[in-house]
């Protein structure tokens, strides 16, 4: 009787949880940059301001793809600056907030950000101080130059509960060599440094960005960390050359998959359902 009764309560916890929804995307805009400031940033490599009527056109493409897809935290990548994610959260409305660190990329310009219409755990957005990371038999260091992290509220069987996520945009593949290849390597020592920071206020971290690197490469068995991370599983064709990744700790993933971005980006976004 006791282990009927214990039974119960097991499957009635785990059906409440299982309704929880938590959905979550990241995306590269391939430099998203607003013509509304009136400058372009970028000292070396950049490609100039869109047109309004372009910006405005991207702008609302991402704005309805989060609503159809009822995302609720969105990573964004290879933007210009805080103008263009709020430009982003101010058309999908509500309570739809962009959480923004100034980036160190100053030869490109690009940054990253993170909206969500969730609760933020206030004082909770950093930019962990962009931390640097070494790989083994060297020691150069590579920091990294575009990182934001926050926490926020997701409620479960009535519990509110602490999710931390982060995002980050790692070194291009284009023109890689091996040399590249270790930068990515120890931007991934940096990024598992902010993730490890995360982990004293929460259990449950999601981290999401475009890490420039293969499912199977060292760079991701490293964001890995020893599969305290885990990564999301979207089905076989063309997975294993997949550059944008999510990974997670204590949540499931109950489905995830890829999303034409048209002819607004070179990459697919990726999206994940958690429960």
């Amino acid at each position: 009787m006791k282990n009927q009764l214990l039974l119960i309560v097991l499957l009635s916890f785990w059906s409440a949880f299982a309704t929880a929804e938590l959905r979550v995307m990241t995306l590269n805009a391939e430099w998203l940059w607003t013509p509304f400031d009136h400058k372009v940033d970028g000292s070396k490599f950049n490609k100039g301001d869109m047109s309004e009527s372009g910006y405005l056109a991207e702008i609302s493409f991402y704005a309805a793809l989060v609503k159809q897809h009822r995302i609720q935290v969105l990573a964004i990548s290879e933007i210009e600056n805080a103008l263009v994610a709020a430009h982003i959260a101010g058309k999908l409305g509500g309570k739809w907030r962009a959480y923004f660190k100034q980036g160190r990329d100053t030869a490109t310009g690009q940054d990253v950000a993170i909206l969500s219409n969730l609760e933020l755990v206030k004082g909770s957005v950093t930019d962990f101080h962009f931390p640097s990371g070494t790989i083994e038999g060297s020691n150069k260091s590579k920091r990294l130059s575009k990182l934001v992290g926050a926490q926020f509220w997701v409620e479960s069987a009535g519990v509110k509960k602490k999710v931390g996520v982060i995002t980050s945009h790692f070194l291009s593949k284009r023109n890689d060599s091996k040399a590249k290849s270790n930068k990515r390597q120890r931007q991934a020592v940096a990024l598992i440094k902010a993730v490890n920071i995360l982990r004293k206020e929460t259990d449950k971290i999601i981290v999401m960005g475009d890490f420039n690197d293969f499912l199977h490469s060292p760079t991701l068995a490293i964001l890995r960390d020893q599969q305290r991370l885990s990564s999301v599983k979207v089905g076989l064709v063309g997975a294993k050359y997949r550059i944008d990744h999510i990974l997670y700790q204590g949540l499931l993933e109950k489905q995830s998959q890829l999303i034409d971005l048209k002819n607004y980006s070179d990459h697919d976004a990726l999206m994940t359902e958690f429960y």
